[in-house]
């Protein structure tokens, strides 16, 4: 990576590293409620992952477009669209929505961990990407077993789920730190 293309990645953490800690907070503090009550709250926990759904997908779009004309942008941006537009049909049809939220999720979870994956790998020496890139695969490997094992039930997929929420954002927290971490030690002025 050149010095320049550093101090550009350097300049841009500085901007948004906020953005995957509000991600990764949300997601952790989202997995802990899923685990606190997860038999009983089913429609809830449908409505719940609606409102994380929403959120995430608006703060992906956000982060695209704060990202514009770097890699993965227009990526993050249409996953923050799909993200947002689950988001309020759960939010509004949650009972429709509990039967199908497996394969939902499945689908949300594998094209969200590849498009994370992919975009960290891009970014390959930026800070904290590896972090990133273990956020995108705990993704992937979710979604890939909830579509395998269709037969889960939705009681332990929403054990899967709480969990899979609690290391997603603890990763995405990381990442947010390692971000600003970089960006202050070496004093780049955010523009």
């Amino acid at each position: 990576m050149t010095a320049l293309r550093t101090t550009e990645h350097l300049r841009l953490s500085r901007k948004i590293w906020y953005l995957p800690l509000i991600r990764g907070i949300i997601g952790v503090l989202f997995g802990i409620l899923v685990l606190a009550w997860p038999l009983p709250t089913v429609v809830v926990a449908v409505v719940w992952l609606g409102v994380f759904w929403l959120i995430d997908g608006v703060m992906a779009v956000v982060d695209g477009v704060r990202r514009r004309g770097h890699q993965g942008a227009g990526w993050e941006i249409a996953f923050g669209v799909i993200g947002a537009l689950a988001g309020i049909f759960l939010i509004i049809h949650p009972l429709q929505a509990a039967s199908t939220l497996v394969l939902i999720a499945a689908i949300w979870a594998i094209i969200g961990g590849i498009v994370l994956a992919v975009s960290c790998l891009r970014g390959r020496g930026f800070p904290g990407w590896g972090w990133g890139v273990a956020a995108g695969v705990a993704m992937l490997v979710f979604g890939v077993v909830v579509a395998v094992q269709p037969a889960v039930g939705i009681a332990t997929f929403v054990l899967f789920l709480g969990w899979y929420m609690i290391v997603m954002g603890i990763g995405l927290v990381v990442l947010a730190v390692t971000m600003r971490a970089a960006a202050k030690r070496t004093g780049t002025p955010a523009h």
